[in-house]
């Protein structure tokens, strides 16, 4: 499985992305999700999307009570279109179902990324684009969120 591949295959999404008009620099977003996908390898080993129109991890992880989408069985990942590359509240709930998170922003020039764990510890990956030193301090609270949530009670 190639994520420079995933990149490319997600070429129709990047463009509906890319369309959305960016806000003002100097005023905060909101939070949007255009859309999500599900990701799969094929047997050639790259992957691909395949449209859920029913998925909508932003609103569906605010919710009380577990995320418990309809995954089929070889799901590789679940890839969101959104307002901002930074992970939402709960998008965490996404990483215990075991399949990354990627985001790719829109209006923000193909900007992706991906949250994953490894070794226990979460982590989000730029697989294009880079972050602000402004986003990497939200970044690293966020992953500190995600963490302590995680992490056993002690007793």
């Amino acid at each position: 499985m190639t994520l420079r591949f995933a990149a490319l295959s997600l070429a129709a999404l990047g463009v509906a992305l890319a369309s959305a008009a960016p806000a003002a620099a100097d005023s905060p977003r909101p939070l949007r999700e255009l859309r999500c996908d599900l990701m799969e390898t094929t047997p050639q080993g790259r992957m691909s999307a395949i449209e859920a129109p029913d998925l909508h991890v932003l609103q569906q992880t605010a919710v009380a009570g577990r995320f418990r989408p309809e995954i089929p069985e070889g799901t590789a990942g679940i890839m969101c279109g959104r307002s901002s590359i930074l992970p939402a509240a709960h998008d965490d709930e996404v990483i215990i179902l075991g399949v990354p998170l990627f985001i790719a922003e829109t209006g923000s020039g193909g900007r992706l990324g991906v949250l994953e764990i490894d070794q226990g510890r979460y982590r989000f990956r730029m697989l294009e684009g880079r972050l602000s030193a402004d986003e990497q301090t939200a970044m690293d609270g966020r992953l500190d969120e995600f963490q302590r949530r995680l992490a056993p009670p002690r007793s």
